[in-house]
């Protein structure tokens, strides 16, 4: 599978990636207290980065756009817990190694006795899947974000953290094939807390650029 790599230009003002995706959404609602990210690090032999979890702290449980989920480390939704997902990916790929290491070839999956591979922070509802390329020798803060349509679509390489990346998929019309942006929507997000839409009209009231926060 060939890789597109692609770096987009930073804006240039004081606000941080976060303050972005707060202020483009609309999301005003109080952060979450601690979350036990300390046995998630443990189990993987690493430090996930910072603003990763800044995100999840500042946004509960949820969908961006409807469509986009973060992993945690705790949810009671589907056990859509980044240590589920990493320790179901390594279980699938010691019973049937060859098709499961094609499907993350050339990178392969994180481990602790690698050093170095993909590491699972998030995916949509339409298969998307979105990696760290986690590497043990590089901080944290630094890993790419390792992005693919539903297999057998190829990889693409963003340059840049989680939180300019999510950013930027609700903000940047070019931002490869991974951009939502659409001239007549507001980014959102929407709460796992909150009833999902279950009319058009809802989501369109959801999506509305007049809405109130």
């Amino acid at each position: 599978m060939s890789a597109c790599a692609v770096t987009l230009p930073a804006v240039n003002d004081q606000l941080t990636w976060i303050d972005r995706i707060i202020d483009v959404t609309g999301w005003r609602h109080e952060p979450e207290g601690g979350a036990g990210w300390e046995q998630v690090e443990a189990e993987l032999g690493v430090t996930l980065p910072s603003d990763f979890k800044d995100l999840c702290r500042r946004f509960v449980p949820g969908l961006f756009m409807g469509v986009v989920d973060l992993l945690r480390p705790n949810d009671d939704h589907d056990s859509t817990s980044l240590l589920a997902w990493w320790n179901s990916s390594r279980r699938w790929m010691s019973e049937d190694d060859d098709p499961a290491a094609r499907l993350y070839a050339p990178h392969g999956l994180y481990g602790p006795e690698k050093g170095s591979g993909l590491i699972e922070w998030g995916h949509d509802s339409s298969g998307g899947q979105y990696f760290w390329l986690a590497d043990r020798s590089v901080e944290s803060d630094r890993w790419p974000v390792i992005a693919r349509h539903d297999p057998p679509h190829p990889w693409h390489r963003f340059d840049m953290s989680v939180t300019e990346f999510v950013y930027r998929m609700l903000a940047d019309p070019e931002l490869e094939s991974f951009s939502m942006v659409t001239p007549t929507w507001r980014p959102f997000y929407l709460p796992y807390w909150q009833p999902f839409p279950s009319t058009p009209e809802e989501w369109e009231a959801l999506g509305d650029p007049n809405r109130e926060n």
